[in-house]
């Protein structure tokens, strides 16, 4: 696995309620008429790169373009400065410059149902921090978007050859997505990081991307998948995440549909450690073509509709030390999927190989079907020290449905 290292964003003292005053080289936004611009949209179009705005509701009815470098806008408060997109379908604000700062502030495409608060696209060492996004029903209320390439095999090969986006970082946000898909989508970066985000009806996408982490961020209630990975990605890092009631998978490992790979394909080095997986109506962990360099470690999964992990068509993976229970919990409250296979705690299909599944706990509330479901013969796989409580290890198996 290889180690990833940030420079973090600095840590303001503003809160949802804190007050922050401007600095002398600020440019000021006032609603009010006692600044130096009534409106971000006015401190823009003059091309001011140092831009306090204080707190007031501020209505756009064009998209914001900022396209100069080096450019820093800061709210008085969180949710004292609200931005507002009033006409659908625009999107709020579009950055498409390197080393943009943004804080305190509150961007808003939900109330007259816009597109999304904020896209960044090829852009580099952009920080976005400290600040509340309000997503429309229409698309992404959050899109880091990566460098302009078409779609298929340009997409593929800035993603094998590292022409990503590089350094952006989401910290320390909340976000309220009304969308059935991604609530934040973070794709084509490296060197990335979301980090302490709390989402609340969204999906995190983590698409494609290169030694970047997503770490110590709480989704809840996710119209889908609570973390989806996707493929092809290498060398990254999510975990320390909380998600509660997804009505997916907590976090699903699988290749992009949009941008087709053979399905013998393999993606190296991933990291799933030390998350709090709960209450999903589907999965706790599912990974598809994940290859070696790979650990799921340390986390903990209960409550899920079907199994805890279930693994198909990967190879030399380390399932270590992971704590499950209460899983095939769909036989108490119902399934609200179609889903027709055996349900357990851990789960190999037989075209999974060279893995070893050793020091996880498991514990049956009575429904499972198994504890372990593997094939020792086929795979080549092994388990050690396990703890199974409640119930079995069941090998040899036939393919899934």
């Amino acid at each position: 696995m290889v180690a990833l290292f940030f420079v973090l964003a600095p840590l303001s003292n503003a809160d949802s309620s804190g007050s922050l005053a401007n600095e002398p080289d600020e440019r000021i936004v006032d609603a009010s008429g006692n600044g130096d611009y009534l409106s971000l949209q006015q401190a823009i179009q003059a091309q001011a790169t140092h831009i306090y705005i204080r707190n007031g509701l501020y209505d756009v009815n064009t998209t914001l373009h900022l396209d100069l470098d080096d450019t820093t806008i800061r709210g008085q408060s969180r949710d004292g400065v609200i931005i507002r997109q009033t006409q659908a379908p625009n999107d709020l604000l579009v950055i498409r410059a390197d080393r943009v700062h943004i804080s305190n502030v509150t961007l808003d495409t939900y109330t007259y149902n816009a597109g999304a608060t904020l896209v960044v696209a090829d852009a580099n060492q952009v920080i976005v921090q400290d600040s509340l996004f309000k997503g429309s029903e229409r698309i992404f209320a959050v899109y880091f978007a990566g460098p302009s390439v078409a779609a298929g095999d340009a997409t593929l090969a800035a993603v094998e050859s590292g022409a990503l986006d590089d350094h952006n970082q989401f910290v320390h946000n909340e976000v309220y997505s009304h969308y059935a898909g991604d609530g934040l989508s973070f794709s084509l970066q490296k060197n990335g990081l979301v980090q302490h985000n709390n989402l609340h009806n969204a999906v995190l996408a983590f698409y494609m991307c290169r030694n970047s982490e997503v770490s110590n961020n709480v989704i809840n209630d996710s119209p889908g998948v609570g973390i989806h990975y996707s493929m092809p990605a290498y060398d990254n890092i999510i975990q320390d995440n909380e998600i509660n009631r997804s009505l997916g998978s907590g976090i699903r490992a699988s290749a992009n549909l949009e941008h087709p790979v053979p399905t013998t394909a393999l993606y190296e080095g991933l990291l799933i450690e030390h998350n709090i997986i709960k209450d999903t109506r589907s999965f706790g962990i599912e990974l598809d073509q994940v290859g070696g360099r790979t650990r799921i470690q340390r986390n903990t999964i209960r409550q899920t509709d079907f199994s805890g992990i279930i693994v198909l068509r990967s190879s030399d993976l380390r399932i270590h030390n992971n704590q499950l229970s209460n899983n095939a919990y769909y036989r108490i409250r119902g399934n609200i999927h179609n889903w027709t296979g055996d349900s357990g705690g851990i789960d190999l299909e037989n075209t999974v190989t060279a893995t070893k599944i050793t020091y996880n706990t498991i514990t049956s509330n009575g429904k499972s079907d198994f504890g372990i479901r593997f094939s020792p013969t086929l795979g080549k796989n092994t388990i050690y020290k396990n703890k199974l409580v409640g119930t079995t290890v069941m090998t040899d198996i036939i393919r899934l449905p």
